[in-house]
C-alpha cells in the first residue's frame, strides 16, 4: 500500500515539475522587450549610431548627451524631449529637429522642455553646436523653453525656422555662425538672439522677437537683421561693439524716430554704456506691423 502512495505522490510530483518547468522556460525565452517601453531615460550618454526620436515615446535627458561626428540624431515632428536640471545637449555631429526644410508645411511640433513640475528659466543648458561645420542640421517646427541658452551655435549654420524660443535666459546665441534664423516667435526671454563673432553673416530675418528683456544683443555687425518685428521688449537692441551697424524695414512697435531710438542702445546713450561702442542705423523702418513675421503656425500652439 505503501509503495503505491509513493508511486503515485512521485507521479503527481512528476505532473508538477513538468508544468513548472515549461513555464519558467517559456518565461526565459520570451522576455519583455525594453524597447517597447513608451519612456526612454538617457543619462551622461553618448549616441554610437544614427538614431530616430518619434512621438511614440517621450525622451529624458539627464545630464549630457552627446552626438558624435558622424552621427545623425532626428527628431520627428509630435515627439516631446524633456530635460533634467543642467541636462545638455551636445552637437558635433548632424541634429534635424522636426519638419525638413524640404517638407512645405509644418502639422506638428517638436516639444524641447524641462522635465521640472514647475519649470522655469535656465532649467536645463539647452542645445549646444559645437564647433560642427555641419550643413545638414536644421531645427524646423519646435517649441524650446527653460533654457540656459536654447540654441548655442559656434561656428556652424543650422537653419531655424518656423519655431518658437520662449522662457528662456537666451533663447539664441550665434558665435561665428551664418545661421539663417527665420519666421520664428522669440518671446520672454532675457535675450533674444545674441550675436558675436566676426567674418560671418547670420540672417536674421522675419521674426518676432518681442517681449524680452534685450531683443538682440549684438556683437556682429555683419549681422543681417532686417523685417522683423521688434516691439514690445524693454531694448529692442543693443549694440556692443565699437563698429556701427545698419539694419533696416523693421517695425519697433511705432513709426516715431525718437521712440526708436529710447529702445536701442549704442553711441548715443552715454549713460548706459561702459565702453565704445558704435551707431545703430534703424532707418528706414517700417510705419506698421510686418505681418509675414514670425512663427506661421499659431493654431498648432494652441491646440497643445
Amino acid at each position: 500500500m505503501k509503495i503505491q502512495y509513493l508511486k503515485h505522490y512521485l507521479l503527481i510530483l512528476g505532473i508538477h515539475l513538468i508544468i513548472y518547468t515549461g513555464c519558467t522556460t517559456e518565461n526565459t525565452t520570451n522576455p519583455v522587450d525594453p524597447t517597447e517601453s513608451s519612456e526612454v531615460v538617457l543619462e551622461n550618454h553618448q549616441l554610437t549610431e544614427n538614431e530616430t526620436w518619434t512621438p511614440e515615446k517621450t525622451y529624458t535627458v539627464k545630464g549630457t548627451l552627446e552626438i558624435p561626428q558622424d552621427v545623425t540624431l532626428n527628431i520627428q515632428p509630435g515627439t516631446t524631449v524633456k530635460f533634467g536640471r543642467n541636462a545638455l545637449l551636445t552637437v558635433r555631429g548632424i541634429l534635424k529637429i522636426g519638419t525638413p526644410l524640404a517638407q512645405e508645411q509644418v502639422t506638428e511640433l517638436v516639444y524641447l522642455t524641462s522635465e521640472n513640475i514647475k519649470p522655469a528659466p535656465a532649467d536645463w543648458n539647452g542645445i549646444l553646436f559645437d564647433h560642427t561645420h555641419d550643413l545638414e542640421s536644421f531645427i524646423r517646427g519646435a517649441v524650446i523653453e527653460y533654457a540656459t541658452t536654447a540654441l548655442d551655435i559656434k561656428t556652424t549654420s543650422p537653419t531655424v525656422a518656423a519655431c518658437t524660443l520662449r522662457l528662456n535666459t537666451t533663447a539664441i546665441a550665434l558665435d561665428g555662425s551664418d545661421a539663417q534664423i527665420q519666421h520664428n516667435d522669440i518671446l520672454d526671454n532675457n535675450t533674444g538672439v545674441k550675436t558675436i563673432g566676426r567674418q560671418t553673416r547670420p540672417q536674421i530675418q522675419k521674426n518676432n522677437i518681442t517681449i524680452n528683456e534685450t531683443g538682440i544683443f549684438c556683437e556682429n555687425v555683419q549681422s543681417i537683421i532686417r523685417n522683423n518685428n521688434l516691439n514690445a521688449n524693454i531694448f529692442a537692441l543693443r549694440l556692443n561693439v565699437k563698429f556701427n551697424l545698419i539694419v533696416s524695414n523693421n517695425w519697433w512697435g511705432n513709426s516715431d524716430a525718437t521712440e526708436i531710438a529710447n529702445v536701442i542702445i549704442d553711441a548715443t546713450d552715454r549713460e548706459l554704456i561702459t565702453k565704445q561702442v558704435g551707431i545703430v542705423y534703424y532707418e528706414p523702418f517700417t510705419d506698421e506691423r510686418i505681418a509675414d513675421a514670425g512663427f506661421p503656425y499659431p493654431t498648432l500652439l494652441d491646440s497643445n
